[in-house]
């Protein structure tokens, strides 16, 4: 029996579209064994079939090393939010590639890993982070991993509806201009530094997106009562947490945070990804 954990993330960071990602210490377990069919347990019905994404990526794996996809006895715990933009769609698939991975000795590097996730997810500013932990700068097959300061608070704040990534792709503009282009590429850069080395005074910056959030906003209730309420309460910082319906606040110590119809949550950044173990 296989026993793994892939960490929840949180993609973009205000002003890395597509690009920027990091894990936190939430997880989806899996225990995992080869077997005559498929059998899932823990799946939502409507994914408990072969057509889910963790039997996607783990047929891609499989292909990937042209091997022959055997059939897995499949069970999920799983406590990243479905559809709240913490990455539960790149648990499933880098769950599933790991899974091939560590049945056959490993034989998967985590640079194919990655190449092999986004190829299914099209991007990786999700994939990354689950597979290397921490935060990671990410793109054309390759990643910078990251160490974040530990003096940093971070704040997930989970509302109680989903927000489909479908959805959420459909508000953005097909084309940008050269001075949002410019003006994101130049905040990235500070924001990297800013959470690596503790730099309060910068921290804000990440806030300064103009290619997704000003468009994604509409789809989060109340995004202008709970940004001001985060920063009136302390935060240095407020982002929606990859495409929503979850927003990140970055504060250098604890929130007080009591919101009805929220459900908030202090957590720290996994440094690790995934990897054996409960």
């Amino acid at each position: 029996m296989l026993r793994y954990k892939v960490p929840a993330t949180s993609a973009n960071l205000g002003i890395g579209f597509d690009t920027l990602g990091i894990a936190f210490n939430i997880y989806d377990r899996f225990e995992v064994e080869k077997a005559d069919r498929w059998q899932f347990s823990g799946f939502l019905e409507e994914h408990a079939n072969v057509n889910n994404l963790f039997v996607k990526a783990y047929k891609k794996a499989c292909a990937y090393k042209k091997d022959k996809a055997v059939p897995l006895k499949v069970e999920l715990k799983a406590d990243v939010p479905s559809s709240r933009g913490l990455g539960s769609s790149s648990c499933l698939i880098v769950g599933g590639i790991y899974a091939y991975s560590a049945l056959n000795g490993n034989c998967l590097t985590k640079e194919e890993m990655l190449k092999i996730a986004t190829s299914i997810e099209g991007h990786p500013d999700n994939v990354a982070p689950a597979i290397y932990g921490g935060l990671c700068v990410a793109g054309n097959d390759r990643v910078l991993r990251l160490k974040v300061s530990d003096k940093w608070h971070f704040g997930l704040w989970i509302p109680d509806y989903e927000v489909k990534t479908s959805e959420a792709r459909k508000v953005l503009k097909d084309e940008i201009e050269r001075k949002d282009a410019v003006s994101n590429i130049s905040a990235s850069l500070i924001a990297v530094d800013a959470l690596t080395h503790f730099n309060k005074e910068n921290i804000g910056i990440i806030m300064n997106d103009s290619i997704h959030e000003p468009y994604r906003r509409k789809l989060i209730k109340n995004f202008a009562k709970l940004k001001k309420l985060a920063l009136d309460k302390g935060a240095l910082a407020f982002i929606i947490s990859g495409s929503g319906s979850t927003c990140l606040s970055i504060s250098d110590r604890k929130l007080d945070i009591n919101v009805k119809g929220i459900d908030y949550r202090e957590v720290k950044v996994d440094g690790l990804g995934v990897r054996n173990g409960k």
